[in-house]
């Protein structure tokens, strides 16, 4: 399918684009995840749609990865995948023969999944940022409201003077100015 195509698909569909270069953008609008976007790419015989959901993760890749290929199970159309970076994607192929219903009820899965499964995947795969995020904030007074859905992982008041030192602290210092390894050697000698 052309590019021409896919816009003419998208106007059955009644949905919203904008073109970038050679290819189709949709921008899906959602609530924990604000907006998604998906990228429909001009294929012979076909079209692909790859959404980003979520860069790569820093830590608890098992069950990033597990909850990730669970997810894949419930969806239509498309599939989680990762990218040369290990970001996280949705991705699909569909063919020419794809109708506007057809299109419609992929968009509202990507939506859905991406929406659904994102704060599921931040707090499996950024765990330890986000408790830093929270100590940094509450040590400096800062607003938490977009904190707000992982306020299980708030850090107790003892730790966050660990994650987060207060300004001016000596272990503030250390923590954002480390001595060079030879330096602390000689003072020691």
């Amino acid at each position: 399918m052309d590019r021409a195509g896919i816009r003419k698909l998208l106007e059955e569909a009644e949905v919203d684009y904008v073109e970038a270069g050679n290819n189709v953008v949709v921008v899906l609008p959602g609530e924990k995840k604000l907006k998604t976007n998906c990228l429909l790419i001009p294929q012979d015989g076909m079209f692909r749609i790859e959404a980003f959901v979520a860069r790569h993760v820093e830590e608890a890749h098992e069950d990033v990865y597990k909850l990730l290929l669970n997810e894949n199970r419930r969806t239509f159309g498309v599939h989680y995948t990762l990218d040369a970076n290990n970001d996280i994607y949705l991705v699909g192929q569909l063919p020419d023969s794809t109708t506007a219903d057809d299109l419609q009820r992929v968009l509202g899965n990507i939506l859905e999944r991406a929406d659904n499964d994102f704060n599921r995947i931040l707090e499996r795969g950024f765990a330890s940022s986000i408790r830093h995020e929270w100590a940094w904030r509450l040590s400096r007074g800062e607003p938490t409201m977009n904190l707000k859905a992982f306020t299980h992982l708030k850090p107790s008041e003892a730790e966050i003077a660990t994650l987060a030192p207060p300004p001016g602290s000596h272990l503030a210092e250390d923590v954002h100015q480390p001595e060079p390894a030879n330096q602390k050697a000689q003072e020691r000698e």
